[in-house]
Parts: C-alpha cells; structure tokens; sequence
C-alpha cells in the first residue's frame, strides 16, 4: 500500500477485528488504569491528556491489534478538539504507519508509562474511582506476549515491503 499520491511505502500490519477487546478499549475496561483513565477522561469530558492519547492509542494498535483507523474513528466521535489531520496524523504516528511515524517497533507500555507520569496514581484515581476501592477488572491481556506478537507483525509488513 502506499501513501496517497506519495512515493513512500506503508507499513500496516494485520490487524484482528475490531470485536470485544475493541468494546472493552471503547468501555474503559482494559484493565491497565492508565488507558482505561484516559478512555474514561475521553468519555466524560471529550478530551484526554496528550500522554493518554498517545499510550491508550498505542496499546490498541501494538497490545490489541485493531487497526488505527478503528481508534481515530472513535477519537473523531468524541474528541471536543478533533481536528482531522492532526488525529490522523498522531494516530499513523503512533502505529508507525504512514509517512512521518515513529518506530514501528517502538511500543508504549501502559503500566511503565503509569509510573512515570502518574507515580501517585492521582491522574487514575480521579477518573477511576473503582480503581481504589478494588473493584477493578482484571487485565485482558497479557502486555510483553501482546507486544512480542506485535513486533511478528510488524516486521512481517516490512518484510513484504522489501519483496
């Protein structure tokens, strides 16, 4: 595939349907506090802190593997300050697809982003409430099995680029 009217090439991976663990995403109900907060942020008020956008699109397209589109589609729905080339862009950017992404095998982990932006927990807290009173669902995968098939994937797409 390749950009429209550009010369250089996209990577995109295989992407598995957007089905429950898209619903669970679109829900809030990962089970990573980080992401669920930011989805949680997203729902309530229309907007999420620039961190969250990035880590709760990265965990989509890297841990789940639904395809960007599905996640921008669901931003543009929602985002009080949607603007199309900017969510698209920041979307590409972070599935390391398109034409100025980020390493494709760069991976946000939620939990290490969780700790290093939101090492009191306050950002989570405040979205969550049923994070601290224990009454928060049990992760839906499993992160370093997810990212691991994730790099598979990927590197399958830049291999075919290479044919």
């Amino acid at each position: 595939m390749k950009a429209q009217g550009l010369d250089a090439p996209l990577i995109e991976p295989r992407w598995d349907p957007a089905g429950e663990r898209f619903e669970r995403w679109r829900r809030a109900e990962t089970g990573f506090p980080f992401v669920d907060a930011g989805m949680r942020e997203l729902a309530e008020t229309g907007w999420m802190h620039n961190r969250a956008r990035m880590v709760t699109a990265s965990f989509l397209v890297k841990h789940l593997h639904i395809d960007w589109r599905a996640g921008e589609g669901h931003f543009a729905d929602r985002l009080v300050d949607y603007d199309p080339a900017q969510n698209e862009g920041n979307w590409q950017w972070v599935a390391g697809t398109g034409i100025d992404a980020q390493p494709w095998f760069r991976i946000f982990n939620p939990e290490r982003q969780r700790g290093r932006f939101d090492p009191d927990g306050a950002y989570c807290r405040r979205w969550l409430p049923e994070w601290e009173a224990g009454a928060y669902p049990d992760p839906i995968i499993d992160l370093a099995q997810e990212a691991a098939e994730a790099k598979v994937r990927y590197q399958a797409a830049r291999a075919r680029l290479s044919v």
